[in-house]
C-alpha cells in the first residue's frame, strides 16, 4: 500500500471520461484484536486556504515575533494574497498551524511565494518549492531559501516589507 499527501503531485489535465476502477478487498480481521480506541474526533473548520491562494507572504523564525507577523499580514492583503509560517515560526506561536507550509503542513504552488526570515529547512522547502516565483527576503546571504528563490533580498524584513508594500501601494495611485 502506498499514500501521498494531498498537493504533493501536480494534478493531471482534466481528461473527460476518465474512469477509474474501484476495488473491494475484503481485510478478513475476524479474532484479530486491534489495540486503539477512538476517544474523540475533533473537527475544526479551517479559516485558511493556502492551497487556493495564488500569492502567499510566508514567514519564518527570522520574523521575530507573533507582532512581526502584522507586517506580512499587510503585505499579503495589499497584494490580495494569504500568509503561511514555517514549522519554525508555528512552534514558536508565531502563527497558527493551519498557516503551516511544509513536510508537517500542506504543500503549495503559488504563482508567487514571498518568503521572509525563512531560513529553508529541506522540510519547508518540501512544501513550497513548486511555488512558480519564490521571492527570499532573509538578512543570512547563505540562507539556503536562497538556492530555490528566483529573487533574492539580503535584508531586515522589518525594512525591506514597509517598503515593498510602500512600492505596491504608490502604483495604485
Amino acid at each position: 500500500m502506498a499514500t501521498v499527501r494531498e498537493g504533493v503531485m501536480k494534478p493531471l489535465p482534466r481528461e473527460e471520461g476518465r474512469k477509474g476502477e474501484i476495488v473491494k478487498h475484503s481485510a478478513h480481521l475476524d479474532g484479530v484484536e486491534i489495540p486503539v480506541e477512538v476517544v474523540e474526533i475533533v473537527r475544526k473548520a479551517s479559516t485558511v486556504n493556502l492551497k487556493g491562494s495564488r500569492i502567499i507572504v510566508c514567514g519564518g523564525a527570522g520574523v521575530g515575533s507573533k507582532e512581526n507577523f502584522k507586517l506580512l499580514h499587510d503585505l499579503a492583503n495589499v497584494l490580495g494574497g494569504a500568509v503561511g509560517g514555517s514549522r519554525a515560526a508555528v512552534d514558536l506561536g508565531y502563527c497558527e498551524h493551519e498557516r503551516q507550509i511544509g513536510q508537517t503542513g500542506v504543500t503549495v504552488r503559488p504563482a508567487l511565494m514571498i518568503s521572509c526570515g525563512v531560513s529553508g529547512a529541506v522540510q519547508h522547502l518540501a512544501g513550497m518549492q513548486d511555488s512558480a516565483k519564490i521571492i527570499a527576503i532573509n538578512t543570512d546571504k547563505d540562507a539556503p531559501i536562497f538556492k530555490v528563490a528566483h529573487y533574492g533580498i539580503v535584508g531586515d524584513l522589518n525594512v525591506v516589507v514597509p517598503k515593498l508594500i510602500k512600492a505596491i501601494k504608490s502604483k495604485g495611485e
